[in-house]
């Protein structure tokens, strides 16, 4: 196990693990960008190279590359390891040992049963008569083989109870069952349990490690309904969470710089299939704000491509509030002669689909466009419409944005721009609007900020094993008394290699028993002292150790006369004179310090 924690550790920098989940840049030694674990504005999530860990100092969590991937992805130790294991191009042996070890979980369960009946399902479309006229559709769609094994698209049968006898012989608990919406129950006590997925093409949906989390169903018979039937919610699936398609756009999407939304399972395969890899479908949904966050992490440049009906229109609008939220830069594709992705990229090619999102117009001139040709802008009522349509998206406007838009919009409905800035400035956002979360999520962001704030002992010793050249003028003022439990402990160890000389060329003795012991507690100082003093200047910093050692010889003093007074309390008590004076006396030297 410590020889595979090694090896992955070796093969891997911690910077290039984060920066597939967090936009980083660069602050003096180390990296810095918005934590992908709570709501910020303002970076403060810290990556080391030098140290190989992160931390956010807003919510305290990060760690290792080990300990990043448990927290982002939400898996346990083994999981993270064989993620990592394969970015590294290493292979496990005996892995089975290893989640043994760990323990199965919950989640495991659900896992195995959707890998079952995703295998079920492949089968049934490979090698049945009925699964055979199933792929006939798929070809006749443009959907090649390779694509539909990638995909691992399926079929149900039109059967009873072919899967859950299936699954149930597996292995699988009835409950797991129920819960995953594998199965109807009429009656459980009398054992009336049926398949809820027959007669239907199944897509499977991938979560973002790639690990089937549930099924979409699409009717093949022409009154069936309805014609998607989706997995519900459950452990392991929560769809205003996953993106249809993106473990396996993940990394065009980072190559590219850009993502493409479109809206369904076919949405995402035929562009994907002829070379658009940078797609992902909200299947089914809005997009969410926690899609928005989630792909935030990689890009903040989209093109949006929803089908060409007024419910397509719709959800491009609010996809754009919602992405407006997260700062993305939105572009809109609006223009397949009322045909949704596939269905245009099965009749004129990937080319030409790939054509249409390079040229995608900025979604607020499209939106200002498509208003313009709804309402007549000669009348004033006509004007005022396209107005206020467009308002939310100015009121939330950088300044340098808003100026470009104003123009434009001045323009084409003949509105001086005067008019239109005091719009803005007396238009208040509708209730149920995404920025009028903004001051919630500033509230939620002091908050988070409030959960961890690093003590002044602990700023102490970052600065000690920061800057060792100055612990000469800070072990001449401070003593080992003056901190507190682990603290003490490496406090003590930095006296004792100081006293023996054991600082070499300026630098302290990582590998000594006790810096080894709290590697990572002195790893998370270090990161804070090294990003809040990395423009301070020696003198800057020498100013901030004397605050600090008075801060810290306040807080000793304090702490020792709160134990004299009740200690004195305890010697009235007693009437014992002669402790008494003697208590007092104490007293009296540490209020005259």
């Amino acid at each position: 196990m410590v020889d595979i924690v090694s090896d992955i550790k070796g093969r891997l920098d911690i910077n290039d693990v984060v920066s597939q989940y967090v936009q980083l840049k660069r602050a003096g030694h180390n990296f810095k960008g918005l934590c992908p674990f709570h709501s910020e504005k303002t970076p403060s999530f810290v990556v080391s190279p030098e140290k190989q860990i992160c931390h956010c100092f807003g919510c305290n969590k990060g760690g290792d590359i080990f300990g990043f991937i448990q927290e982002v992805e939400g898996v346990t130790f083994a999981e993270a390891m064989k993620i990592l294991a394969d970015r590294a191009g290493l292979k496990i042996e005996n892995f089975d040992k290893v989640v043994k070890k760990e323990g199965k979980t919950e989640k495991d369960e659900y896992f195995k049963a959707h890998e079952l009946a995703c295998e079920f399902f492949e089968k049934q479309l490979h090698s049945t008569n009925d699964g055979k006229k199933v792929l006939d559709y798929l070809y006749s769609r443009g959907v090649k083989d390779e694509t539909i094994k990638e995909f691992r698209i399926g079929f149900s049968p039109e059967s009873y109870d072919a899967l859950y006898t299936e699954l149930l012989k597996s292995g699988v608990k009835k409950d797991v069952l129920i819960k995953s919406g594998f199965v109807s129950v009429k009656n459980i006590s009398s054992d009336q349990i049926f398949d809820k997925f027959r007669m239907r093409l199944m897509f499977p949906i991938f979560d973002a490690l790639g690990r089937i989390c549930g099924f979409g169903g699409r009717a093949l018979k022409a009154d069936q309904m309805p014609k998607y039937l989706n997995s519900p919610e459950n452990i392991i699936y929560s769809k205003s969470k996953v993106l249809y398609g993106f473990s396996h756009a993940k990394k065009y999407i980072k190559e590219a710089g850009n993502v493409v939304f479109v809206e369904g399972y076919f949405d995402v395969i035929l562009p994907y299939q002829e070379g658009v890899k940078n797609i992902v479908a909200t299947s089914g949904t809005a997009l969410t704000k926690e899609q928005a966050k989630m792909m935030s992490r990689i890009t903040q440049s989209a093109v949006t491509s929803f089908d060409t009906d007024s419910a397509g229109f719709e959800a491009t609008r609010r996809a754009f509030e919602i992405l407006q939220k997260e700062e993305f830069s939105v572009k809109t594709v609006f223009a397949f002669d009322k045909k949704d992705p596939a269905d245009y990229v099965h009749e004129h090619g990937g080319t030409a689909f790939k054509e249409a999102v390079e040229s995608a117009k900025d979604f607020i001139s499209f939106y200002m466009d498509r208003l313009i040709k709804d309402f007549d802008v000669d009348t004033f009522d006509g004007r005022k419409n396209v107005m206020n349509l467009l308002m939310p998206f100015y009121k939330v406007m950088t300044p340098t944005d808003r100026d470009f838009y104003v123009k434009e919009l001045g323009a084409k409905i003949s509105t001086g721009e005067k008019i239109l800035y005091d719009e803005i400035d007396s238009y208040k956002l509708p209730k149920g609007h995404p920025a009028r979360q903004s001051f919630q999520d500033s509230l939620s962001e002091s908050s988070a900020s409030k959960k961890f704030e690093i003590g002044i002992q602990e700023i102490m010793l970052g600065i000690v094993l920061v800057y060792p050249h100055i612990f000469a003028e800070i072990s001449s003022v401070l003593t080992e008394d003056d901190f507190e439990e682990d603290c003490k402990n490496v406090y003590k160890d930095c006296l004792t290699q100081y006293n023996s000389f054991r600082i070499q060329e300026g630098k302290w003795d990582f590998e000594s028993e006790v810096l080894v012991q709290f590697k990572v507690k002195t790893g998370v100082y270090m990161l804070y002292v090294e990003d809040k003093y990395q423009d301070f200047s020696d003198v800057a910093v020498a100013l901030e150790v004397k605050k600090l050692v008075d801060s810290m010889k306040k807080s000793r003093r304090n702490n020792l006369l709160k134990e004299l007074q009740l200690k004195l309390k305890e010697a009235e008590k007693s009437e014992d004179r002669e402790l008494l004076i003697k208590l007092l006396q104490e007293q009296q030297i540490l209020l005259s310090k």
